[in-house]
């Protein structure tokens, strides 16, 4: 099963971290998911959809729950970037 993941909102909440692609990829590997810096670039450009547990390791690392990087309803949405 796809989620509907954002790519949009991965790069959104790994700038508000403050982490390069690096530090992201090393965070999620030190917390036990090897991820490449290659695997966050393309997840961040839409080149790939990340496999459910590679998701898992990115909002872990980020501190975020992994609805924070699904796709936002297309609805009410308007303005909501903050």
């Amino acid at each position: 099963m796809l989620l509907p993941f954002s790519p949009r909102l991965l790069r959104l909440w790994r700038e508000r971290r403050g982490y390069l692609q690096a530090d992201l990829a090393r965070r999620c590997t030190e917390q036990g998911t090897p991820v490449s810096r290659f695997q966050v670039i393309r997840a961040e450009t839409g080149r790939n959809r990340p496999q459910p547990q590679i998701l898992v390791a990115f909002a872990r690392a980020l501190g975020i729950e992994v609805e924070d990087l699904l796709t936002e309803p297309e609805e009410g949405c308007e303005g909501q970037d903050s």
